[in-house]
């Protein structure tokens, strides 16, 4: 089979956020198989610093990826270079691409378990039998079957983990304080991004349930949070937070009290982002990744989906995460034959985006104060 006990063992997963947060739970189960490896990760240098002070992780290695290919190729042969002098004893690559893969072959590894992305794509350079291969599973357990190609037996529901000192802590609840929602009241993160248009919920429907949980739930706080380049959506979300206030609340006094409890941030680094998870009562939002951080900090979730189907994507117990779903719509036709329903349009003009159009506020604000702590 492999070599039982690894000394030195390389995880690698270049993609994206959420991706890199939900590679901690195959992450931990090398750690618990074999307790005395020096384990090291790599991973994109964006995401890297959600993978500091992991008690698994030796060593993170950072993979800068840049558009233009030749750019891309020189990074790819600069990280297996500095790889392949560390000696690996065993690589696995949780969501392979021909990139990655290349990687994870040039570090000269013994054993190496290698799973691509495409379900049907080869699992070329791997030295072991990956199982499951061509299944459509959750991303967790699609994952776990790379690790349980080394022997190693996973016991189902796992969950994603990071790590954030109390010191961490304090200084989110100081921030939290500096903008004005000192209190002690249940504090909802709305995650405001999308990988694409068409995969956000009205903004104006956050505004709308951003004001009804500060105005609804006793003392409710509320902080939304948006990326550094995502000014547009920063500025479309406070224009319709007070277009929400103005059609939901006529007395000025009130109007004051609900708007000093409601902010928003896109200058959080991830490690502030997910110490302000840490202190949150829940966290609603799209199908990206600041969801993936709340859940692993241990934070309440309520997901919105639209285009794709959660079923890869959303690996957590919905009576803890749930989500909302429009199931059956026949727009969602782009998926290959044996997927689950996806739509891949950038904008939806077509269909009037209605796979997001049709979930309504309540029905995400009874869920938040459903599952909130």
């Amino acid at each position: 089979m492999v070599t039982p006990r690894p000394k030195k063992i390389l995880l690698m997963k270049l993609r994206a956020l959420g991706d890199t947060v939900l590679m901690t739970a195959a992450l931990a189960e090398l750690k618990r198989a074999w307790p005395a490896a020096d384990i090291h990760v790599a991973v994109t240098s964006t995401w890297a610093p959600l993978l500091e002070n992991h008690p698994a992780v030796s060593q993170i290695w950072k993979y800068e990826r840049f558009e233009d290919r030749g750019a891309r190729a020189k990074s790819v042969m600069r990280l297996a270079l500095k790889l392949r002098r560390e000696h690996f004893d065993c690589v696995v690559n949780l969501h392979a691409s021909p990139s990655s893969a290349m990687i994870a072959f040039a570090t000269g590894a013994p054993i190496r378990s290698i799973h691509f992305h495409g379900h049907k794509d080869r699992n070329r350079h791997s030295t072991v039998e990956i199982p499951g291969k061509g299944i459509v599973k959750p991303i967790i357990e699609r994952d776990m079957d790379a690790v349980r190609a080394l022997g190693i037996q996973v016991p189902s529901g796992r969950l994603p983990q990071i790590y954030i000192h109390e010191r961490e802590r304090e200084e989110a609840a100081q921030r939290l304080s500096r903008s004005g929602l000192a209190s002690t009241g249940p504090l909802l993160v709305i995650g405001l991004g999308a990988s694409r248009p068409a995969k956000a919920w009205p903004i104006e429907r956050y505004a709308e349930l951003a004001v009804r949980w500060a105005n609804d739930v006793k003392g409710g706080r509320v902080l939304a949070v948006l990326g550094p380049s995502e000014k547009s959506e920063f500025d479309d979300f406070l224009k319709a937070l007070e277009r929400s206030l103005l059609k939901q609340v006529s007395d000025p006094g009130l109007h004051a009290a609900i708007r000093s409890r409601i902010t928003a941030e896109r200058d959080l680094s991830l490690r502030q982002l997910a110490a302000v998870m840490t202190l949150a009562s829940v966290c609603a939002g799209n199908d990206s990744g600041p969801r993936h951080i709340a859940v692993a900090v241990g934070c309440p979730t309520v997901t919105v989906f639209g285009p794709e189907d959660p079923f890869e994507w959303h690996p957590y117990d919905r009576k803890i995460h749930p989500l909302l779903y429009i199931e059956n719509l026949p727009c969602r036709r782009d998926a290959m034959p044996g997927m689950p329903p996806w739509c891949g349009v950038h904008v939806c003009v077509q269909e009037q985006h209605r796979c997001m159009a049709m979930i309504d506020v309540d029905s995400v604000m009874t869920e938040c104060r459903r599952v909130a702590r």
